[in-house]
């Protein structure tokens, strides 16, 4: 079971572990208890008992747990147990995983308040396993091998718990002595349970412990130079190994008898990937733009990457390659990149670069970590997690560990920041700094990997991010827009500006852990008793910096008093997000009640100015001090820069609110839940000609491509929106590589044209006339069915309306953000063969459900995003006053892209068949609908009231395939021969 010599204590332990119907202990009720009593390891006695419920048990639960309303026919009522359950519990120390979750409905139902220590193994996981992908019970069964013949079953999750708990004791058993001296440190004198038994544990492991040289206390101290660390560790490449190709050589590597075909077995050959390699390589050759859309199964990423790697080792010229999708980057990380290193034996090095927050700052852990003031429990956890998993991490990078929730703000406090950094002067700098060693691999890197939101930062920051570079891939491209404008924005958030001006304060004059303010008092304080020289007038400063900050935090609250008011006054819509969006328009610039706001504005900045001017004054009496006495103040000055420029930036911020700016929309956003807070936010209104300017004028070859770029064949409003419009015609490359899925054989398009037109009915009607409809669908595919939303309200009625009915046919209902999030739910619609997935806007790229997981995607409505938007609204009034159509010439193009990505969710290999089933009638009835149909790979279509297209749905599923279709309007007559060839019956 375990190394039980290193259990501190010989008490035995209650491992408890509940089943209920839901997770409310005041309406929910408990089902199934498993106890388990074991000493060091050993466990001495099981509890086991259904309980009876009063009401039936819910159709979800019965498919967790497998437990059946029959099984718990003759259970005992609660009261019945609850004498033999107090008894055998006793006064034991109760432990289990998330265990107050099963304490809290205990005391619910038993009506019985527990005093035993409570032991959490979720807090020992957490910090002796930081890397894990989940804390679920099963996920941490599953990585330290512990068998189990099933899950969510009482007795054998309370066995699981018990021993995960010594599992872990195993593990505190193998860590570093001076690992283990650190964390008694952090966690002695704590009154909690959990601490007292891993102390209790490491004093034992310590009193064993061999004499000896210790080993490196973190990874990185064991490596060298840990920035060289390769992605292809362990594959080293000889010289007689290291293949060098010519820009030229590459469309042979890709052909039926090339070398991919001979060493991939899994490779198939396809033509356009062959073809979008040699644009790719005429577009570097060339000194040129490409916009190329590469349909679904075309294989774009190797037919990029390939000439990217050949032209950046044979050109020495870095290439960027810049995903949106952590799913896309980490395919391109983990397969494709390891694959052409392996296969082709070129030597080159690849670096995936990320912004300098998702590294830990080893400086600002290891001041926090050696702090002795007051900590709350998730921050104390957060920090041990971090001293286990620096004994493993070579890059600091925070996807190497689990950040949990309730530790992301404490997480926040410990990463790199380009203000708080000190460069050279931190002592960190060559020795443990993350961001400094990411810096040297990217620097050496032929190839780096990006997400869009760190080149548009780079972009904004004129290039100061990123190594220099003239190459750049952009895939994913239709994001490009979006990312632009949330990275070329401004936020003013009142909640973290508040949190930074207190930080100035924290602690000064009333102790607990201390500020900026109250630590350089007390650096020359301990100067002044060193040398005797009076600090009267450094005392004098900070005591009215102090009093400043309280000044300009009133001024911030008043601000925030009246905006709070004045935009609740405009509009009291809270959206789903639990958000009130109010857009600041010219009008409003005149109103009475700007004149308040620019008194308020005034107050403000004139306090700012005066706290800038008197942390001015303390920055000047530190560089007074003689050089060696300046040490002392290690990164304080800094700091102090740091907030005067904080503080600066502020101002402008608040000026360019009130005042306005051009090409610029300002809203303020008041959220009422999880906390009240309040931001104004700005962005601006086209991104096209900051593009222009500071990307492809910039560049010499950048390459967008997506599956989802082009309207109808044609680019036109892609490349006006991106910055390419004006560029001339021979600068820029635009083509289209044909997806090689038989569209016309492997998939079906429906449309149902009896239903409410949705842009004219009610949205209460048209989701009762549309339930029905669902609901028969999912019966015929039984389950394996993805419905995709433009609203979570629409979604959250119709959950509602169906559930009843399926789960009445054992069909298991998902919906996005009801029974959790889009990766979570994914994942559990791939293990479950009878299940219907209800999916948001975010469903509708990105999740890939090959094969049998997915037979049929409808689609709600047709995809128009909201017009009333801050961001959305300026683009289509400034469209509309340059005398144009906004919906034609704005608003419908995005709805096509966002629609041919919901197709696209459908096909995603060559085996792959199904229905897309659009509820949406204008598609058909509208003018603009054929620009819709237009867009898609498959081309035609089968249309009608319900029940026929539910018949067609029915037999096309069963093999009856006949004609009968609607042809779609075709482009050009490469359409037609291609529908021509590949339609059903040749």
């Amino acid at each position: 079971m375990g190394k039980t010599e290193l259990f501190p204590d010989d008490r035995s332990y209650a491992f408890l572990d509940l089943e209920t119907t839901g997770l409310n202990p005041d309406t929910d009720e408990i089902i199934e208890i498993g106890v388990i009593i074991a000493k060091k390891g050993k466990i001495k006695k099981r509890y086991n008992t259904f309980i009876k419920p009063a009401g039936k048990l819910p159709f979800k639960i019965i498919k967790l747990t497998g437990i059946t309303d029959q099984m718990l026919e003759d259970a005992p009522r609660i009261s019945d147990i609850r004498h033999d359950l107090l008894g055998i519990i006793g006064k034991l120390p109760v432990a289990g995983h998330n265990v107050a979750f099963d304490i809290s409905f205990l005391e619910k139902k038993l009506g019985h308040q527990f005093t035993n220590p409570l032991l959490d193994t979720m807090d020992l996981v957490q910090f002796l396993i930081p890397g894990a992908e989940s804390y679920r019970l099963q996920t941490v069964r599953n990585i330290l091998g512990i068998d189990s013949a099933t899950s969510h079953r009482a007795l054998e999750d309370a066995e699981a718990a018990c021993r995960v708990f010594f599992g872990c004791i195993d593990i505190l058993g193998g860590l570093n002595r001076e690992i283990l001296f650190q964390i008694n440190t952090l966690l002695k004198n704590r009154d909690w349970s959990f601490a007292q038994v891993v102390t209790g544990s490491i004093l034992k492991i310590l009193s064993g412990f061999p004499a000896g040289k210790s080993e490196p206390l973190f990874a990185f101290m064991s490596t060298e130079r840990p920035e060289e660390v390769s992605l292809f560790s362990g594959e080293e490449i000889t010289p007689e190994e290291n293949n060098v190709y010519t820009i030229s050589d590459l469309a042979v590597l890709l052909g039926q008898d090339g070398i991919f075909a001979q060493k991939n077995p899994h490779y198939r050959f396809r033509q356009g990937q062959v073809d979008m390699l040699k644009t790719v390589t005429d577009g570097f050759k060339n000194s040129k733009h490409m916009i190329i859309e590469a349909g679904t199964g075309t294989g774009k990423t190797l037919a990029y990457l390939l000439p990217s790697v050949v032209w950046a080792v044979s050109e020495c010229e870095k290439v960027v390659v810049a995903t949106h999708t952590i799913n896309l980057q980490e395919q391109l990380w983990n397969r494709d990149l390891p694959d052409i290193r392996k296969i082709t034996g070129i030597d080159f090095k690849a670096c995936l670069v990320k912004g300098r927050s998702n590294y830990l700052c080893l400086r600002r852990w290891e001041e926090r970590i050696n702090e002795t003031g007051l900590m709350e429990k998730d921050e104390i956890i957060l920090l041990l997690k971090i001293l286990v998993w620096l004994t493993k991490t070579l890059t600091g990078d925070k996807s190497e560990i689990n950040i949990m929730p309730a530790q992301k703000r404490f997480w926040n406090e410990l990463v790199s920041e380009q203000d708080t950094c000190l460069g050279p002067l931190c002592r960190r700098f060559n020795n443990g700094c993350f961001v400094s060693q990411a810096r040297r691999r990217a620097e050496a890197a032929d190839l780096l990997i990006v997400n869009h939101s760190l080149l548009m930062a780079d972009i904004k920051t004129e290039n100061r991010l990123l190594p220099q570079y003239e190459y750049l891939i952009i895939d994913e491209a239709h994001h490009l827009e979006d990312t632009a404008t949330e990275q070329m924005g401004d936020t003013i958030d009142f909640n973290s500006l508040k949190s930074v001006l207190r930080s100035l304060n924290r602690g000064f004059a009333r102790g607990g852990r201390p500020g900026l303010l109250s630590l350089v008092k007390q650096v020359f304080r301990n100067l002044r008793e060193k040398t005797g020289q009076s600090t009267d007038e450094v005392s004098n400063t900070i005591e009215e910096a102090a009093d400043k900050v309280s000044g300009v935090i009133e001024g911030l609250e008043e601000i925030e008093e009246f905006l709070v008011e004045w935009a609740t006054d405009k509009s009291e819509e809270v959206d789903e997000s639990h958000c009130l969006t109010v857009r600041i328009r010219e009008a409003f610039r005149s109103d009475r009640a700007w004149e308040v706001l620019d008194t308020l504005k005034a107050n403000f900045v004139l306090r700012s100015e005066v706290l800038i001017k008197s942390l001015k004054k303390l920055n000047n009496l530190i560089e007074s001090t003689d050089r060696e006495d300046q040490k002392a103040f290690g990164f304080l000055a800094k700091d102090i820069g740091i907030h005067l420029k904080f503080l600066s930036h502020t101002n402008e911020l608040f000026r360019s609110f009130y005042e306005g700016a051009e090409n610029t929309v300002h809203w303020i956003e008041i959220y009422t839940s999880p906390k009240p807070s309040l931001n104004i936010r700005s962005a601006p209104v086209s991104v096209s000609r900051l593009l222009t300017d500071l990307l492809f004028e910039r560049k010499r070859s950048v390459l967008l491509t997506s599956a989802t770029m082009s309207v109808g064949n044609d680019f036109e409003h892609f490349t006006e929106r991106v910055g390419l419009s004006g560029f001339q015609e021979e600068r820029v490359i635009k083509g289209s590589i044909p997806s090689p899925f038989l569209y016309e054989r492997q998939s079906l398009l429906c449309v149902i044209r009896d239903l409410p037109d949705p842009g004219e009915a009610e949205e209460c009607h048209y989701t009762e006339e549309i339930a029905p409809v669902i609901t028969d669908v999912v019966k015929i595919f039984d389950g394996r069915v993805l419905v995709l939303f433009n609203s979570h309200r629409m979604l959250r009625d119709i959950y509602e309306r169906i559930r009843p009915v399926l789960e009445s046919s054992g069909i298991t209902l998902l919906g996005h953000k009801i029974d959790g999030g889009r990766s979570r739910l994914a994942e559990e619609f791939r293990l479950n063969n009878k299940a219907v997935l209800l999916g948001a806007r975010s469903f509708w790229e990105g999740v890939d459900l090959p094969g049998d997981m997915l037979k049929c995607v409808i689609i709600v409505r047709l995809p128009f995003v909201p017009p009333n938007t801050p961001v959305m609204e300026a683009r289509i009034e400034e469209i509309s006053g340059a005398k144009r159509d906004a919906f034609y010439s704005y608003s419908l193009p995005e709805a096509v892209i966002k629609f041919k990505q919901g197709f696209g969710r459908l096909i995603r290999t060559e085996e792959d068949e199904g229905i897309v089933l659009v509820l949406d009638r204008r598609i058909v009835d509208r003018k603009y609908g054929r620009k819709f149909l237009h867009s898609l790979p498959v081309k035609t279509h089968f249309k009608g009231d319900s029940s026929t297209v539910l018949q067609k749905m029915s037999d096309w599923i069963n093999g009856e395939r006949q004609e009968g279709m609607y042809l779609n309007i075709l482009g050009n007559s490469k359409d037609i021969e291609k529908y021509l060839k590949n339609r059903p019956g040749k």
